[in-house]
């Protein structure tokens, strides 16, 4: 009798840990933001757990965005401004997709910008790029959050997205070098991150396709990788969710531009 009283215990306490409430997390000590940075490059749940916790926003945000504008303004320092115009055309827009009116049309509307002007878009304008897709990403996973009942709000996916942004500090340094080794101002913007796909020996004959290779860093992809690992975290959930939810703004993304550049 006494070994069945104790068979019975021991079930009730294993169902009570199944039913353990998930929308409540165990509160840990603050871990520091430089080891929040190390550990989303080398211990992601322990980061995970501590941005849960503590969604900081500032430091990261800090940490990325300044190396990038001063990069970039490097590299709009240093460029051949004539050249650069003739390059992004003719790699962004095959003339086998625009007439030569068109062409001719669309390299008026770059030079007349001052070269100031041009390099202010050039600078700010990868940084503000960056800073918008995570505010929207952001209000998408919120959202998501708000339809199934989570307590994540905007504020820990927004800290989230910039954290788990860190890897692209790797684009960065890769762009530095890259502007080093190319003194002469001919550099295109093609060529400028190191870690692109096509850089990495992934070439396409295709120029819808190899337009998009030239857009996807290794480091975004791992960035993506963290918000997934991340998500399924957080709301204790499986692959299949973590992946579809996250993944599901960067398809749609992918197929209408796809859709457009095709048609």
């Amino acid at each position: 009798m006494a070994l069945e009283r104790d068979d019975k215990l021991i079930e009730t306490r294993d169902m009570g840990m199944a039913h353990i409430d998930t929308s409540q997390s165990i509160n840990t000590g603050p871990a520091g933001l430089v080891t929040t940075a190390i550990n989303i490059l080398t211990s992601p749940s322990e980061a995970f757990t501590e941005l849960e916790q503590r969604p900081a926003k500032l430091f990261p945000l800090i940490i990325i965005m300044l190396p990038l504008l001063a990069v970039m303004f490097w590299y709009f320092t240093i460029i051949d401004f004539d050249w650069f115009i003739d390059d992004t055309l003719t790699n962004s827009f095959p003339r086998a997709n625009l007439e030569d009116g068109q062409l001719e049309q669309a390299r008026e509307t770059m030079e007349s910008m001052s070269q100031t002007t041009f390099r202010m878009f050039g600078v700010f304008g990868s940084a503000a790029g960056m800073l918008l897709l995570w505010v929207l990403q952001a209000g998408y996973l919120s959202l998501v959050s708000q339809l199934n009942g989570d307590r994540f709000r905007f504020t820990h996916w927004f800290s989230l997205l910039i954290w788990t942004a860190l890897p692209y500090l790797l684009t960065v340094i890769g762009m530095a070098v890259t502007i080093a080794l190319n003194p002469n101002g001919q550099l295109s913007s093609f060529d400028l991150d190191p870690l692109t796909l096509t850089n990495l020996g992934i070439p396409s004959s295709n120029s819808t396709v190899a337009l998009a290779l030239n857009a996807v860093s290794l480091t975004q992809i791992w960035g993506v990788v963290l918000t997934v690992l991340a998500f399924k975290q957080w709301l204790v959930s499986g692959w299949v969710r973590a992946l579809s939810i996250v993944l599901a703004p960067y398809l749609l993304i992918i197929g209408v531009s796809a859709y457009f550049l095709l048609t």
